[in-house]
């Protein structure tokens, strides 16, 4: 029992790492998204200059997913690049939006394990689900249909193996 509550104490303290850069993250895109449509117009003269085009391509080749909802071509075709970068980071602070949300579920459901010493309980197994179908939803949007196919079965796998409500751990 000791080597369980040790092993979810480390797990709470790592959640909550990540969770902090995760807002950290989150806190930088939005900034970031901010500043890159307020300066719309600078990064459009910057971008004009062929050289310039040229050296950031890897930058305009950038691409969230999402399947092509978000038309970026043709912001790039018109030389909307302030829009461009600012809908990538928002983009981007989504994700690090669910990443706030999932590190917080870990870290309070971790938390109860240490606690309480059980698995899980009933509201716990809900969250864990609801995290599940995040992360899946997820890779969907952002990855493409294979990833999330293998990702919802194997975290289907696992919460079936573990949330068995109320057994001692």
């Amino acid at each position: 029992m000791e080597k369980i509550k040790k092993s979810t104490n480390t797990a709470v303290k790592v959640a909550g790492v990540f969770k902090t850069l995760s807002i950290v993250g989150l806190i930088g895109c939005v900034v970031g998204a901010v500043l890159s449509f307020a300066m719309s117009g600078f990064i459009a003269q910057y971008y004009s200059d062929p050289n310039n085009l040229v050296a950031a391509q890897n930058s305009l080749d950038a691409d969230m997913g999402i399947f092509g909802f978000i038309p970026f071509d043709s912001l790039k075709d018109s030389g909307a690049y302030g829009a461009f970068f600012g809908i990538q980071l928002l983009c981007a602070a989504v994700s690090a939006f669910v990443y706030v949300y999932l590190f917080s579920v870990l870290k309070k459901v971790m938390e109860n394990i240490r606690d309480t010493g059980r698995s899980y309980a009933e509201a716990d197994a809900a969250k864990v689900k609801t995290s599940f179908i995040i992360i899946t939803v997820l890779l969907f949007l952002f990855s493409g249909l294979v990833e999330a196919v293998i990702a919802g079965i194997l975290l289907c796998g696992l919460y079936n193996v573990t949330a068995v409500s109320g057994q001692q751990v």
